[in-house]
């Protein structure tokens, strides 16, 4: 019997500045258990020993993750997609109006997919989130523990939840902070 969906974080996101001026980036990669195994962004080349790893410790492999949903397209939350090769891919391209995409890879398709009004999977459900990019978008699981968002980039530190702090990236700084105080109002937890 399915109970209520639970969120574990895989893989710790980092930003860090390195002392030659580049910056070491990575997502936080999360699993989702639900009546399908979800994970939300992929990390970086850096990361996918340990995705392996962590999923060993949940008695996954990546040949169970039935879904992947992207927050954003940018590398540092995609690298890793291809690991998860029967999963769907959820993600969203560039464009306000833009609802959605759904890639079938073992099939070499994609359709167009209502990201924010079709189901993903049980207690799972996603909300547009631009201002870190035009494509951002946010995933909601409902936990017995409350609301849990998993952000991408819409609010990406503790900083970043403080709405008096701005961005040091973002593509629209109205359409960032209307993201962040959405996500505030609705999230008993933000990962």
């Amino acid at each position: 019997m399915f109970k209520m969906a639970e969120v574990k974080v895989l893989v710790k996101g980092n930003h860090e500045v390195l002392d030659d001026g580049r910056l070491k980036i990575g997502s936080t990669v999360t699993l989702i258990k639900s009546d399908k195994n979800v994970i939300v962004d992929t990390g970086s080349f850096l990361d996918k020993d340990k995705i392996i790893e962590e999923l060993k410790k949940e008695n996954l492999s990546v040949e169970d993750i039935d879904i992947v949903i992207l927050t954003h397209l940018h590398l540092d939350h995609t690298v890793n997609t291809y690991v998860f090769s029967n999963a769907n891919i959820f993600y969203r391209l560039r464009g306000k109006d833009f609802v959605g995409l759904v890639g079938f890879p073992k099939e070499g398709k994609i359709q167009r997919f209502e990201l924010a009004r079709d189901k993903i999977a049980e207690d799972v459900s996603i909300i547009f989130t631009p201002g870190h990019t035009e494509d951002c978008i946010s995933v909601v699981v409902n936990t017995l523990e409350g609301k849990v968002i998993i952000a991408g980039d819409a609010i990406d530190s503790k900083k970043s939840s403080d709405l008096n702090v701005q961005p040091s990236l973002c593509w629209n700084l109205e359409e960032y902070n209307n993201s962040r105080k959405k996500i505030l109002e609705m999230a008993d937890y933000i990962i």
